[in-house]
């Protein structure tokens, strides 16, 4: 189970876990049955359901050797249980080529874990560019 019951605290948790492709930290933080809509290439939302669902959709994602850094620019409880964290997020492949985006996580908590997670991202089309394989 998350270690913190505060959603801010445990959303940022799950980015930071996120960023360092740390996947027994991931586990930790998502909630079994985990809903997830993510942003597509299109613009439109993919829906994930079940934490390990979604950990073979966040392990499918090609890493590679790129440098990846994201930080937090600003997160808040928005009601009980739900908390909205602002993302910057960096990438930088070997070939040079670069990755500037933004994103907004809204997820609900439930006993510490996230149960439901939106995933914005300002330039969905420039991001699965990126993370496509060179």
């Amino acid at each position: 189970m998350g270690t913190s019951q505060d959603p801010a605290e445990v959303v940022v948790a799950l980015v930071d876990a996120f960023g360092k492709l740390d996947v027994k930290a991931m586990t930790a933080h998502l909630a079994p049955d985990v809903e997830a809509y993510i942003t597509n290439a299109s613009g439109g939302r993919d829906a994930i359901v079940g934490r390990d669902a979604l950990l073979v959709r966040i392990g499918a994602v090609d890493y590679g050797d790129a440098s990846l850094t994201l930080a937090v620019t600003d997160s808040t409880a928005t009601r009980d249980g739900q908390a909205l964290v602002m993302v910057e997020v960096r990438a930088t492949r070997p070939d040079g080529r670069t990755l500037h985006n933004h994103a907004a996580h809204l997820c609900d908590v439930t006993g510490g874990r996230v149960s439901r997670w939106w995933m914005v991202e300002a330039l969905p089309a420039e991001s699965d560019d990126f993370w496509r394989a060179a």
